[in-house]
């Protein structure tokens, strides 16, 4: 097993590099899978059945973050801070979630009127989707466990057992002439909590953790209040993602949403890398802060995403007309302004993971709540006129406003200055450069290694 902590319970960070790349690899197989995924759905449901899958994963996702009440990453934050009385945390946190996804369940399953838009076949698809719940909720739970524990290799195993389970399904749908917005509402919700196959080593992993007692009188001492403070930003982080999925159809159609959805899954693989990054650094700060280490994170990940949002611009004219067809078309111009607000916004998504490990959640959930209401106030302005491209403005407005406002929390809370986050660096190619060197190398000796010895 590495090394995941020094002697005295703080992060060894010679590791972190190893840990990004681990995750980012984890994070990259579910865009990845949901590309091959994407043109299956949109040849065989068409735009509107597109549309109608995306309106009941949408309710299905913000759902798993709504219900979460914080308490995945407040678990994350205290195991990877303290790491006493772990399996006190780990059932009392699972008592909370099961009982969250219960409540939460009944309760979709009533509104799911409200959330269709009317359209009886959505009403179904909805309450489908959201039978899968509080399974995702209990893997959320301990999900979170392991990023605390820098378990970075069950998160990954987690992540692409369930994008290949559902593209495994998808695909045997499609070809069996199978696929429907039901099946598919199905074979997606399943993915939600299929790994939870991965973590039966969780337990042994935290009995080894430096200073661990499994059980406690201080089990439940602040999780569920830091969760607490934490879910506000979560809740309007997932919200500023999936708003325009969720309000879209009411407002333009689920054609528009339709269209909206394929550049949204294109888009998704432009944060592979931050996603990783954030998760990576939020554990890592939590553990053992470093301003300039966060810095590095912040330029360094936005770099790598202009180069990937820059690639997928110049291919997406061309594969999408190609493999979705000439009907989602529109889609291009679409995919352009969420990528640029990705791009403007990652710093910003960076600095929330720090202020959230310098115990300061809440000024995360500011930033995002304010994004939140210009996301919500712009789409109902422009959807109804511009449609998809509308929704993908008033989501570019929100990711420079959050973003923007965490890079200054950080400033004026903990004197990090702007620029470390923002400003380029002639070091950050050197460390980019050095990093996939380094990857090369390590991949060179293996295939060298597993190159069968010649006997003379």
């Amino acid at each position: 097993m590495a090394l995941w902590f020094r002697p005295d319970g703080t992060m060894n960070s010679a590791h972190l590099g190893r840990y990004v790349a681990l995750t980012t690899f984890g994070n990259l197989v579910p865009p990845l899978a949901g590309l091959v995924i994407a043109p299956l759905l949109a040849q065989s449901l068409g735009v509107t059945g597109r549309g109608e899958l995306a309106a009941a994963n949408a309710v299905l996702l913000v759902a798993t973050i709504a219900a979460a009440f914080g308490l995945p990453e407040a678990l994350t934050y205290f195991v990877a801070r303290g790491r006493d009385y772990v399996g006190g945390l780990l059932a009392r946190s699972g008592a909370l979630l099961l009982l969250a996804g219960i409540v939460g369940t009944a309760a979709l399953m009533a509104a799911a009127p409200l959330l269709s838009g009317g359209d009886d076949r959505v009403v179904g698809l909805i309450r489908l989707a959201v039978l899968a719940l509080t399974p995702a909720l209990l893997v959320g739970g301990l999900r979170g466990a392991a990023a605390g524990c820098q378990a970075w290799g069950l998160i990954s195993a987690d992540r692409i057992l369930a994008a290949l389970v559902r593209l495994a399904a998808v695909a045997l749908l499609a070809l069996s002439g199978a696929l429907t917005p039901e099946s598919a509402v199905a074979a997606i919700a399943v993915s939600y909590f299929i790994g939870a196959a991965v973590y039966i080593r969780l337990p042994a992993l935290v009995r080894q953790l430096p200073g661990c007692r499994p059980y406690g009188p201080e089990s439940d001492s602040g999780l569920f209040r830091y969760g607490m403070v934490l879910w506000p930003g979560a809740l309007t982080g997932i919200l500023l993602m999936r708003a325009d999925q969720l309000l879209l159809a009411p407002l333009a159609g689920v054609a528009e949403l339709g269209i909206y959805a394929v550049a949204a899954t294109i888009a998704e693989v432009s944060l592979v890398f931050n996603a990783a990054v954030k998760d990576v650094i939020f554990s890592a700060e939590s553990a053992d802060q470093d301003e300039h280490r966060l810095g590095a994170a912040a330029r360094i990940s936005t770099l790598i995403t202009v180069l990937v949002a820059a690639g997928l611009i110049a291919l997406s004219a061309w594969a999408v007309p190609q493999f979705f067809g000439t009907d989602f078309m529109p889609a291009v111009p679409v995919l352009c302004v969420l990528l640029a607000g990705t791009v403007l916004g990652n710093p910003g998504s960076v600095a929330g993971a720090g202020l959230g490990a310098r115990g300061r959640p809440g000024l995360r959930s500011w930033s995002l709540g304010a994004a939140l209401l210009a996301n919500v106030l712009l789409l109902m302005l422009l959807a109804g006129r511009w449609g998809a491209m509308g929704a993908a403005i008033a989501a570019l407005a929100g990711n420079v406003l959050a973003g923007g406002l965490n890079v200054l929390w950080l400033w004026r809370c903990f004197a990090i200055p702007p620029g470390l986050l923002l400003r380029p660096r002639r070091s950050d190619l050197w460390a980019l450069g050095q990093g996939l060197r380094t990857a090369a190398a390590r991949l060179s000796v293996r295939a060298r290694a597993d190159r069968p010895t010649r006997v003379p």
